[in-house]
């Protein structure tokens, strides 16, 4: 039986390159994104969601961050982590942090690290692994890994210290205010908690529409994304718990997906800077049990990436 499963590993295994790792990818695995860039800075996590945040560790340097899609009803997320872990350990990398679903901390830990942006990268609330690994040299690494129906999603950042990256990091000034009025409530929750509720949009229980209206918190998202034109933000849609978990996330999604059309189509905001995903009623802020309660349940939030 040994012998039976290494040869299947083994023949899964392709001979992919990850950045400048010797990293093997499985077979059939899609490269789908790669971005890098030559100093900058990765706030790596190195424990779960907890008080409002994820706690990260901050590495610099040559930055890369790789997307594979892998379309393979066999390999669940665990066997896919797996079998990068294990290749990881024999290049001398050692274990930060390892985490499953809601170990991690669940919607919160996905949302409060860095991800690649969708549809190239997905992340299935539901079902998603990561872990974190450096070297005594400071190179370090993460893995994010999911499962959707019959596609898994690997993401690799590799960081690897250049020797001007802490200096370069040291001197670097900080960016100038911009002229946007974070007086407006939903600009206070975005930059000083990291996410907020537009709290003017309502939804229908099992609809989509954005109503045609103006909207205040639509505008101030608008103003602050042409003021800091690096920043991004994901718009993530939310249910009550009336029907199916599926249709739900799908509901949600769809939600998002209106709110983002109108701050693109509407407002001008470039579509590279937004992204839009549905959560179901996965994080409900209000009981489902009262109407009021369902009410404030279907809502749309902002979430502000990390750079």
């Amino acid at each position: 039986m040994k012998r039976f499963c290494t040869s299947v590993l083994v023949g899964l295994l392709a001979a992919g390159q990850a950045a400048a790792l010797d990293l093997a990818v499985p077979a059939g695995a899609n490269l789908v994104f790669s971005e890098t860039s030559d100093n900058d800075s990765y706030n790596m996590p190195i424990g779960p969601y907890n008080d409002g945040l994820v706690p990260t560790k901050p590495v610099s340097g040559r930055t890369s961050v790789q997307v594979w899609q892998v379309e393979n009803r066999d390999l669940t997320s665990r066997s896919l982590l797996d079998m990068l872990k294990a290749q990881v350990a024999l290049q001398g990398f050692e274990t930060v942090y390892s985490c499953t679903t809601l170990k991690c901390g669940g919607f919160d830990f996905r949302f409060g690290t860095r991800v690649a942006p969708g549809p190239e990268m997905y992340v299935n609330l539901r079902d998603f692994r990561f872990t974190s690994a450096q070297k005594d040299s400071g190179e370090a690494i993460s893995l994010l890994v999911s499962r959707q129906d019959s596609h898994g999603f690997i993401q690799l950042i590799h960081v690897a210290p250049t020797a001007d990256a802490d200096t370069e990091t040291e001197g670097t000034a900080a960016a100038p205010a911009v002229s946007v009025s974070y007086a407006t409530p939903v600009l206070k929750e975005l930059v000083g908690k990291g996410h907020a509720v537009l709290s003017d949009l309502t939804f229908e229980s099992g609809k989509s529409q954005l109503a045609t209206a103006d909207h205040a918190s639509l505008k101030a998202l608008a103003e602050y994304l042409s003021e800091n034109p690096s920043r991004r933000i994901l718009l993530v849609g939310h249910t009550d718990a009336t029907g199916s978990l599926d249709g739900n996330i799908a509901v949600s999604r769809s939600r998002a997906q209106s709110v983002r059309d109108a701050l693109v189509r509407d407002l001008g905001v470039p579509a590279a800077q937004i992204e839009a995903q549905g959560a179901g009623y996965v994080a409900p802020v209000a009981s489902n049990e009262t109407e009021e309660g369902r009410t404030a349940n279907r809502r749309v939030e902002a979430v502000l990436l990390p750079e």
